[in-house]
């Protein structure tokens, strides 16, 4: 959550970048929805329930879920216009996520 929040602490800023933040959960829209406000988030979600964006990127811990089934692996990527991946942080531990500063400064590498 506190990814989440720095994120959104610093939007602004990548915003004048021409830097779109979308968050992508396995969630349904109407959960990340309520935690988004919750936490005052300005940015998108995608809900992301069959997992194509997270194998898109490899980004599946397949039988990693209580009951075995596929989970997204945490992670963060900076894209560039074109789809390209240019940063990845990408974390075993969900609580564990890049310092907002860190991805900040990828944004500013493009």
């Amino acid at each position: 959550m506190a990814e989440l929040q720095g994120l959104g602490a610093e939007l602004s800023e990548a915003e004048k970048a021409g830097v779109e933040i979308v968050a992508v959960s396995p969630d349904p829209n109407e959960q990340s929805h309520k935690m988004a406000e919750g936490l005052h988030l300005g940015y998108r979600f995608l809900a992301d329930r069959d997992l194509a964006v997270s194998r898109r990127y490899g980004l599946v811990h397949p039988r990693g879920g209580p009951n075995g089934e596929d989970v997204p692996r945490p992670a963060t990527l900076v894209l560039d216009r074109d789809g390209v991946v240019r940063w990845l942080s990408v974390s075993r531990n969900f609580q564990v996520r890049p310092d907002p500063g860190d991805v900040l400064r990828a944004v500013r590498a493009l």
